[in-house]
């Protein structure tokens, strides 16, 4: 070969030589972009990012709902954000008005196309099964701080949903309980048609008839109902010594609509879904002696002051109720905290997690100290504003409280007490 041939070959195998680096580069790139799409994982020191959505009632018939877990949603992220430990967090929220709407579908499908790795909600638990299919086959991360229908504990989520809230299972058994300790041995219920109202229904029912009270008389009724009398006068028929209600904002017509019947609402027993619905500036009907049940542990002063700060600042009306804002908060920061152990905020990666740092390792009760405790590759055990919380395979809290809470004159509602139980 002449030294021009050899000089000729040697620059054609530099050329395929820098193509197939060229190549190889490409390749990596579109590697390293594909997986940036499922989440973000900590590279040369910087932060994890992880983009979070909700789906918490702005309308709707558990509108009440909305203001404390969407502000106990945001001072987490607040709070996460302000530790500057390993991970940076945003939020979106979306509204997920009732089951007579389809909105929550849209907000779900809004949030997947906007890449979140986590859905916090919804509150309600029929709304929760009209997108819980859409977004766990997604590979995203579902967690309530709301849900308590005993229907999901076995649910076929392949993992992915989750609940900082007790099942009814367990608020049916300590309101059950509460009926029968205050004395009352013949008992109407009057509840709603759905996930929610059927699982409660079933729990107090039975923690009641295996206390010896009797049922007088059920009464069902369709979500957003407007007239309750027929069911309220074949109720008050029975002579009852005590009635409970398992509704949403329909607490409100029902209310008036035994007013009018000249009920005494010492004998009124309520739950969580219509709990502070009616309060002080409602006059109208006075509920003074009615009692009812909420999971999760009453909110610390400190608690409610925080979140009365964030909305204030937010220029948002102040919180009269903190119903699930604890549960809310503490969803945000187990995502958080999965996460972080796991070194990537995709799906994925987060289920695997959660379990884990709800359990076992060391006791740690801020976003902060769990995750310092993880950069110093230990197991985190984190029980929050909510209470212990210890998720099960199900992703089912194992423990936790039911607070009670009674009404006075002028619709002023007091904390009585809370109830711990194992599940």
């Amino acid at each position: 070969m002449s030294v021009f041939a050899k000089a000729k070959a040697s620059r054609s195998r530099a050329l395929k030589s820098t193509i197939s680096g060229i190549a190889i580069l490409g390749v990596s790139a579109l590697l390293l972009s594909a997986c940036a799409s499922t989440g973000s994982t900590t590279s040369g020191g910087k932060d994890l990012s992880l983009k979070i959505g909700s789906i918490l009632p702005q309308t709707g018939t558990l509108a009440v709902l909305g203001p404390p877990e969407i502000a106990g949603a945001d001072l987490a992220v607040q709070d996460i954000n302000a530790a500057k430990a390993g991970l940076k967090i945003s939020v979106t929220h979306k509204d997920s008005g009732d089951t007579t709407t389809d909105i929550a579908t849209q907000s779900a499908t809004a949030l997947l196309a906007d890449g979140v790795s986590v859905i916090i909600g919804a509150a309600s638990s029929g709304v929760s099964k009209t997108f819980i299919d859409q977004v766990t086959q997604a590979g995203v991360v579902q967690i309530s701080g709301a849900n308590t229908s005993p229907d999901f504990t076995n649910y076929a989520d392949d993992g992915y949903y989750w609940r900082t809230a007790p099942s009814d299972v367990l608020q049916g058994r300590i309101l059950g309980n509460k009926i029968l300790k205050d004395g009352a041995t013949k008992v109407a219920i009057l509840y709603m048609n759905d996930a929610y109202g059927t699982g409660l229904e079933s729990n107090v029912k039975k923690a009641l008839t295996a206390g010896g009270a009797t049922i007088a008389g059920e009464e069902i009724f369709e979500p957003a109902s407007t007239d309750f009398n027929s069911a309220i006068t074949s109720l008050l028929a029975t002579s009852p010594d005590a009635l409970v209600v398992i509704s949403f904002d329909e607490i409100k017509t029902i209310a008036e609509q035994l007013a009018a019947k000249g009920f005494d609402f010492k004998k009124f027993y309520g739950t969580d879904g219509n709990y502070g619905v009616i309060g002080a500036k409602d006059t109208n009907v006075d509920i003074a002696g009615a009692q009812f049940t909420n999971p999760g542990v009453e909110a610390t002063k400190k608690f409610q002051a925080d979140l009365q700060a964030l909305v204030k600042k937010q220029g948002a009306s102040e919180l009269g109720v903190f119903s699930y804002a604890a549960e809310t908060y503490d969803a945000v920061v187990l995502s958080a905290l999965a996460a972080l152990q796991g070194g990537a905020t995709d799906g994925a990666t987060i289920k695997a997690n959660l379990q884990s740092v709800s359990e076992k390792g060391t006791k740690c009760t801020t976003y902060a100290d769990c995750a310092k405790l993880i950069a110093d590759k230990k197991d985190i055990n984190y029980d929050g504003l909510s209470g212990p919380i210890t998720f099960d395979k199900n992703g089912d809290p194992t423990e936790a409280y039911v607070s009670i809470y009674k009404y006075a004159t002028g619709n002023t509602n007091a904390f009585e007490q809370q109830v711990y139980g194992k599940l």
